[in-house]
């Protein structure tokens, strides 16, 4: 049971780059005459605006995925805290660190150049007590040296599974499996699309890039079960057409366990490139047998040239 968790909580976290939208492009239409238009984006209509065309983008967009793929490249340092709470909402734990990155010919190491730690985080050894604490390491950290392959091997276990749910975004026309999850993700499906309210609106994002922001918002009388993503918002630059934000609310209720979680992701352009500026995670789980963990995580990210 705890690895099925751990495979969902991973499955949750990838979500902060994933774009779970599987749809074949003949639904185009359907899916168009549903979506809510503000006025401005009704005036881009009569100018040349496609919104099938922008669905199709936020299907297929690789942006947002590319940019966490860059830190594995680049050097950079991070700020990372990690707050753990019990059922009181009282803190239990804390992990406070400053770490450094440094990426030369395909292979990365990290250094710790500062860290605080608060009650019981750690085990004897150093060993994580959280599970939440677990996949946040296994995320953010790099132990020793890792480095990245000129050809891609045939995916694995754990990384089998991994590699399923970043084909939601490469190829998010194809079945992917995701245990208990399933295609509750696949808002466009068939099954969900009527369950959810859609929008398309113009928006100015940190009050001076002007963005195309797409919503999805479940419908209050949708029955709670039959969805997972409650809320999705996807900022994307009109200029670049770049993700450069997305925020999730993520809620599931269930016999083996039950979660609700909320996710905020910014980016920020460092020379060419975009990378994450900022994560911001807050979540409660709740697995039979298990205690229940509330967490909430920041982590900030500093390009810088060595």
């Amino acid at each position: 049971m705890v690895r099925l968790i751990c495979k969902i909580w991973t499955t949750l976290m990838l979500m902060l780059f994933l774009a779970p939208f599987a749809q074949a492009q003949e639904d185009y239409e359907r899916i168009s005459s549903v979506i809510r238009l503000d006025s401005f984006t009704v005036t881009a209509t009569r100018s040349g605006f496609s919104v099938t065309d922008f669905i199709d983008l936020v299907r297929k967009d690789e942006s947002f995925y590319q940019a966490f793929r860059n830190l594995r490249f680049l050097s950079y340092d991070s700020e990372n805290d990690i707050q753990l709470f019990d059922k009181k909402a009282k803190p239990i734990a804390r992990y406070q660190a400053t770490t450094r990155q440094y990426a030369a010919n395909r292979c990365r190491t990290m250094d710790i150049l500062s860290e605080k730690v608060e009650g019981n985080y750690f085990k004897k050894n150093r060993n994580l007590r959280y599970y939440t604490a677990q996949l946040y390491d296994r995320l953010f950290f790099t132990h020793g040296q890792e480095c990245e392959e000129e050809t891609l091997e045939i995916p694995k276990g754990m990384n089998k599974h991994i590699e399923q749910l970043k084909r939601l975004m490469f190829q998010p026309g194809e079945k992917v499996e995701v245990p208990i999850i399933g295609s509750k993700t696949a808002i466009f499906d068939e099954q969900l699309i009527d369950l959810y309210d859609f929008a398309i609106e113009s928006k100015l994002y940190k009050a001076s890039n002007d963005c195309y922001v797409f919503i999805a918002k479940v419908k209050p009388e949708a029955k709670s079960s039959k969805t997972i993503i409650k809320y999705l918002e996807t900022y994307f630059e009109k200029s670049t057409f770049q993700v450069i934000a997305r925020q999730y609310h993520l809620q599931y209720s269930g016999a083996a366990f039950d979660f609700d979680v909320t996710m905020d992701v910014k980016l920020n352009k460092i020379g060419n490139q975009y990378i994450p500026e900022q994560l911001y995670y807050n979540g409660y789980w709740n697995v039979a047998t298990k205690k229940p963990e509330t967490a909430k995580f920041i982590t900030r990210f500093y390009a810088f040239q060595e």
